[in-house]
């Protein structure tokens, strides 16, 4: 038998020793868990996508939010990386909350995730549809095309997924692969023939902040990196696909988010010292096109577009991919409606087909309405990091009673509680950064969209556990009682 062979089946035995059964195709290695995660975070697609926003927000000093939020990031990741390395099971933030609070706690972590995740989806591909419409030379601004082009990134997403783990492993490794070489390249290229300004350029504020502070405008435009820099925890999603797992899936999440931080934050560095003009920038509609069209000319910014359709379309992969294990996690401990559906595993693929069509399905009806856009953005984002707080909050209440955090191959050592502290002080500001009104003359509603919306999920949420779950759940425990208490009297 190989090493990978001997591999399985300890990792097998040891998910039994966990509770469940393998049913899944345990075949990605470190590199496949790696290209997965990397593409999840995705520097391009973010990048691309909200560098204007940073740009016009905070002046050319917005790139110092890159390794603010980088830092507040590590701790999460290597938070989550000790947990994963405990229990390395599909799901990874409903399961690891299960076992490290309880399953009332994980339901709700998982729940705002899984809400979180299926928008996600909806967020990249459709955000992602303007730019395959401007390849192709149809109109970008009409929603009818946009929510066509949408629903066929979906369609192809849910294929590739349908379709077997190495599939989307191999998919996830090309983009992984091309995004980086390409983001380095363009990035030298840029140091090469488009510097325009010293280093000291990227302190400038650009007028940003008026005749006040520029700290609260800096946090607006921390946003920017805040809606970049996650996705690392995908990697413990297809934990019982990954060979040797509790070694194994640490070091992706970690190491994902290390790279994407360097290699993205070269890229952004490239592009502030490459605006031409800092006020034509600021105001242009896509400050990245009008960059890359002033120093290396249209061709290269219509490759970097193809580029950046190819990493949203690994990125929604990816995202599916995730939310499919989450769902198949939930329906195996019996805690969503139609369980017994999402449980179900192709005998020929050995992947959960039902969660990844309904995946599929759900994000093309969830972007029906171009409307509902800027909401289903806020649920994703604010969901995301609400799920990775319960983490952070989930280990420190572990530790309290008398979790060993140094029991797994992969762990913090000593440092594992004040690891804890920084990356749940990090979740809760990160949090309240997201739901701060800045939009004075708006309405209330649209003030307080993030919380609303959270509100709402997690009383619907709350509804269905506390009518339909936790009745159930009592019901086991009194059981259990009841079996212990008649083999102690026999």
């Amino acid at each position: 038998m190989d090493r990978h062979g001997s591999h399985i089946d300890r990792d097998a035995e040891d998910l039994a020793r966990l509770g469940y059964k393998q049913e899944l195709k345990r075949n990605l290695t470190f590199f496949s868990n790696f290209a997965i995660a990397f593409s999840f975070i995705s520097a391009t697609t973010g990048i691309f996508g909200l560098f204007g926003n940073g740009l016009s927000t905070g002046g050319p000093a917005f790139i110092w939010s890159w390794p603010v939020v980088f830092i507040g990031q590590l701790l999460v990741a290597l938070t989550m990386a000790e947990v994963a390395s405990h229990y390395p099971i599909a799901g990874s933030i409903y399961q690891w909350c299960k076992h490290l609070v309880g399953p009332s706690y994980a339901w709700f972590a998982g729940w705002i995730y899984l809400i979180a995740l299926l928008a996600t989806i909806a967020a990249v591909d459709y955000g992602g549809a303007p730019y395959v419409a401007q390849i192709i030379g149809w109109d970008a601004g009409n929603t009818d095309i946009l929510f066509g082009i949408t629903a066929v990134m979906v369609v192809l997403h849910t294929l590739i997924n349908a379709f077997g783990v190495k599939l989307t492993a191999l998919i996830n490794n090309i983009g992984m692969v091309a995004e980086i070489a390409v983001m380095l390249v363009l990035a030298a290229a840029l140091f090469l023939v488009g510097v325009h300004h010293p280093i000291t350029f990227t302190l400038e504020t650009a007028g940003t902040a008026g005749d006040g502070s520029y700290l609260p405008v800096f946090l607006t435009a921390m946003l920017m990196s805040t809606w970049v820099l996650f996705g690392f925890d995908s990697a413990g999603s297809l934990a019982e696909e990954v060979i040797d797992p509790r070694r194994v899936v640490p070091k992706t999440i970690v190491s994902s988010l290390v790279l994407t931080f360097f290699v993205g934050g070269l890229a952004l560095l490239a592009f502030v010292l490459a605006i031409p003009d800092l006020n034509t920038a600021m105001q242009s509609k896509v400050a990245l096109s009008y960059v890359l069209e002033s120093n290396l000319g249209q061709g290269v910014a219509n490759a970097f577009i193809v580029l950046a359709v190819l990493a949203i379309f690994v990125c929604g992969t990816a995202v599916q991919a995730s939310v499919s294990r989450l769902l198949y996690s939930f329906g195996r401990d019996g805690k969503v409606p139609f369980s017994s559906l999402w449980v179900k595993v192709s005998t020929k693929y050995e992947t959960p087909i039902p969660a990844i069509l309904f995946s599929g399905a759900f994000t093309i009806i969830l972007t029906m309405s171009a409307s509902a856009l800027t909401y289903i953005v806020n649920i994703c984002t604010i969901g995301i990091y609400l799920a990775y707080l319960s983490i952070s909050l989930g280990a420190l209440i572990a530790r309290k009673r008398g979790w060993d955090g140094t029991a797994a191959p992969w762990n913090l050592g000593k440092w594992g509680r004040f690891v804890n502290v920084l990356s749940s002080i990090w979740g809760l500001f990160v949090i309240g950064n997201l739901c701060w009104p800045r939009t004075p003359d708006a309405p209330w509603y649209v003030n307080y969209a993030m919380p609303l919306l959270v509100i709402v999920v997690m009383t619907l949420g709350g509804l269905y556990y506390m009518t339909m779950i936790r009745p159930k759940e009592k019901a086991a425990i009194f059981e259990e009682r009841l079996s212990s208490a008649e083999l102690s009297e026999s």
